[in-house]
């Protein structure tokens, strides 16, 4: 569950369903309620014991309402079907007395074992009377954070018996995490996943960068899984494939939106791994169950599967619904029971308070074949890289996939031979990065060699090594190293998420050198990083010209006589950003100082185009001067001219044979490697053609509602980048799957829920025209996932093949 701020979350169903009635999509399971409130009320987790009999975890401190009348403490439910008609009917309380109870699980010697927010312990019957009469610490979390649910949570045990568990962002406030004999501390860091022996003992952080991790799964081939929520601005939630010493990317110390320059959601940055998968919202459970993973969505009402296929030397996670409900099926903890039945918990209402609801389901499978359903065994390369975590490998450290190479770092960081790699002979920079993250997560360095390494970082012909430094001085605090950082504002070329990620940490540690909080620096955005930037005439032309790259068109600070300013300064590249951010302004203020540009002869052709560009919208009123630039302009002004003709009358874009969209081959022959990524920035932004920029981002402009593309084709190969513009339903990312809304009165909507702050009147959407838009939920009749995405199919028809091909030329431009 995520924080009671979300005060809507979206719930949605396949078909019109009664009141909390949720529906199977696989016709081979059978779904049937084993118990229900005034029985059972809000129950959060549940396992089977030792006897294989269900315990419930009844919560009653969850957000408890003044004069609540149920019990003061939560308690854990012993929950029997005595007579065999399928039906609960006698409930006993096995344990009570916690406060904020998250997990429960069976443990060796007939243990249970229990995560509150600030601790874990066991729990055992020693007399059979059926109530836990004996108690065990395994850890204890001692810090100010008090959320209900952001503390410890999730627990799992692996095949050799070691017991893993979470911890959530814990609001950032400093902690310390105490074992059986070993105390971890930390704050700020984000969320952490832990290991220890059965009793506590040898206690350990395994992996970080996560924000509430409410639970943990191993499949049978012993890869380990988690399931994340999603700070309040980076959905989706997250599918994790778990490796020892991963950082995943999110830090609350930069602020809990997840949208800060030093953080990342999905391995955006370098030494941060992706998610193997979005899932939906609120994730709360995730286990393996008849060959894939199956996972609890609280905030979309359903019940998702995963299937793991292969995707060359990994995996990928390819999700279906198995069961969907209405708002009032809010599913979160599984548990299998000895005969292979699925039973899972569902809270039912959409309010965090306590509310005396609740409800238990079992899913049965009509052929009990189905559990034998087969687990993708591990690669070849998954082979390699547990072998690489267990004895140093060095070659494995220039895999490029990120994850697998985790393994072979996490065999560095623990070996005894991390001490005498040498930076300087490591020549792969794959390699060179993965030595700093070895060290990073090790912690053994001495300061002065510490230090030292990270100014060779700094000077790295690799911005990914550089970049991983900046991000580690900021992590620890490193004041002293601040004035290195100016150095790296110096480099040539200068990518943008390395630019951002410097002014970031310069920020962040004079912050912390003069006392600030980092309360104050979550207020800043990142704009004013790149304001600060434009302001200082000493800051190289370069830099300006990337801060006016990055900063959005409308930011009120580029009035249009500041950017005519720009137009007047000696450097190029800030002169061509000037009339971008022109070209893309909204307001009509524009629309003099770019015709005048656009009829300038004696100004740049590159720069005339991306003048045209921004008299597109408005082609009828300037229909004279761009028919005279079609006519008798340089070519890139005569193409930028024709364009934003086109659909005026006598313009149409001209007839070309094309292949068919599914004929990827033939597309990829046809358009080669020969186009203009100047001209392929002008088709982006164009509201003429594809109209990209309606649906997407790039470096920083254009709009949210399809994936933000600056460094697609860097991320993705040729082929799949081209398939995704031809057919681009042929696969959605999870976050990206829209749906179509049937409301009383008969009409039809279709858009992306928006996860985020919304009042509770409405539930929110972007529709196809980039536009947020709101339905009230009384209002909707049914729901369903669409199978095609918001991007129109036959978008190729709509633009030359030229246009096509300097597109994906900008798309895969390294800049």
């Amino acid at each position: 569950m995520r924080y009671l701020l979300l005060t809507v979350l979206f719930f949605v169903a396949t078909r019109s369903l009664s009141a909390g009635d949720p529906h199977v999509r696989d016709g081979r399971y059978v779904l049937t309620p084993l118990a229900s409130h005034p029985d059972i009320v809000t129950p959060i987790g549940l396992e089977f014991d030792h006897k294989g009999r269900l315990l419930v975890i009844e919560s009653h401190t969850h957000f408890a309402p003044k004069n609540y009348a149920g019990p003061k403490a939560d308690r854990i439910r012993l929950v029997e079907d005595t007579d065999g008609d399928g039906k609960a009917d006698r409930f006993r309380t096995f344990h009570e007395g916690t406060v904020h109870t998250m997990s429960l699980l069976r443990g060796p010697e007939n243990w249970i074992y229990l995560a509150t927010r600030k601790r874990i312990f066991r729990i055992k019957d020693t007399n059979n009377d059926d109530v836990a009469d004996a108690e065990e610490e395994i850890a204890r979390l001692d810090t100010a954070g008090n959320y209900p649910h952001n503390g410890l949570c999730g627990l799992c045990f692996d095949a050799a018996g070691n017991l893993y568990f979470g911890m959530g962002e814990n609001l950032g406030e400093p902690y310390k995490l105490v074992g059986k004999d070993v105390t971890l501390t930390g704050g700020g860091e984000g969320g952490n996943l832990y290991r220890c022996r059965a009793d506590g003992a040898g206690l350990e952080k395994f992996s970080t960068g996560v924000w509430n991790p409410f639970a943990i799964c191993f499949d049978p081939q012993g890869r380990m899984f988690t399931v994340d929520n999603d700070p309040d601005s980076r959905p989706p939630c997250r599918l994790l494939q778990v490796v020892r010493t991963a950082d995943y990317g999110f830090q609350f110390r930069f602020g809990r939106q997840g949208v800060h320059p030093l953080q990342s959601w999905n391995g955006e940055l370098p030494g941060m791994l992706p998610m193997l998968g979005g899932t939906g919202e609120a994730p709360c459970d995730v286990l393996p169950f008849h060959g894939a993973l199956w996972v609890t969505s609280w905030g979309d009402n359903r019940i998702e599967r995963y299937t793991l296929t292969p995707a060359g030397p990994v995996l990928r996670a390819v999700q279906d619904v198995i069961i969907q409900g209405d708002q009032n099926f809010r599913p979160v903890d599984f548990a299998v029971s000895p005969d292979g039945t699925l039973y899972f918990t569902d809270w039912v209402d959409k309010n965090y308070t306590l509310h005396g609801k609740g409800r238990i389901w079992k899913l049965a499978a009509k052929d009990p074949a189905l559990a034998a359903a087969a687990w993708p065994s591990l690669t070849p390369a998954e082979i390699q890289a547990h072998s690489a975590e267990k004895k140093l490998d060095l070659e494995m450290l220039k895999n490029p996939d990120a994850t697998l190479r985790q393994f072979a770092i996490s065999g560095l960081a623990q070996s005894a031979e991390l001490s005498t790699v040498n930076f300087d002979q490591l020549t792969h920079p794959a390699q060179r990065l993965s030595l700093l993250q070895a060290h990073k997560w090790n912690e053994k360095l001495p300061d002065a060699e510490r230090d030292a390494l990270l100014g060779k970082a700094l000077a790295d012909t690799d911005a990914d090594v550089c970049l991983f430094a900046v991000r580690w001085i900021a992590d620890h605090d490193l004041t002293a190293l601040r004035a290195k950082l100016d150095g790296v504002l110096k480099r040539t070329p200068m990518p943008a998420s390395l630019f951002q990620a410097a002014l970031a940490a310069m920020d962040w540690l004079d912050l912390i050198k003069g006392g600030g909080s980092s309360k104050k620096l979550r207020q800043r955005g990142r704009d004013q990083y790149l304001v600060d930037t434009l302001n200082a005439q000493t800051s190289p032309p370069a830099l300006r010209a990337l801060s006016l790259r990055l900063l959005p068109a409308d930011n009120p600070y580029l009035s249009i006589e500041r950017l005519r300013s720009f137009l007047k300064q000696p450097d190029a590249g800030l002169q061509r950003e000037a009339v971008r951010a022109l070209a893309l302004r909204k307001k009509d203020d524009k629309l003099a100082v770019l015709a005048e540009l656009a009829a300038q002869e004696d100004l740049a052709t590159a720069l005339r185009a991306d003048a045209i560009l921004g008299l597109a919208d408005r082609a009828a009123d300037y229909k004279e001067l761009l028919t005279q630039l079609a006519a008798k302009g340089p070519p890139a002004v005569k193409a930028e001219a024709l364009r934003s003709l086109r659909g005026q009358p006598g313009h149409t874009a001209p007839a070309e044979a094309k292949p068919s969209p599914e004929d990827t081959e033939a597309w990829l022959k046809l358009l080669g490697d020969s186009g203009d990524a100047d001209a392929g920035w002008r088709v982006f932004f164009s509201n003429q053609g594809a109209r990209c920029a309606a649906c997407h981002t790039h470096s920083g402009r254009g709009h949210n509602v399809g994936p933000d593309l600056t460094g697609a084709g860097q991320r993705m190969p040729k082929q799949r980048l081209v398939e995704s513009i031809l057919r681009p339903s042929k696969e959605i990312a999870p976050m990206f799957v829209p749906w179509l809304i049937k409301t009383i009165d008969g009409k039809v909507v279709t858009g992306i829920p928006v996860h985020a702050l919304v009042p509770a009147a409405e539930e929110k959407f972007i529709g196809p025209d980039g536009q947020t838009f709101g339905v009230k939920p009384g209002d909707i009749q049914t729901r369903r996932a669409a199978a095609t995405s918001l991007m129109p199919d036959g978008l190729e028809q709509g633009m030359s093949i030229q246009d096509l091909r300097d597109l994906i030329s900008f798309l895969t431009r390294n800049d």
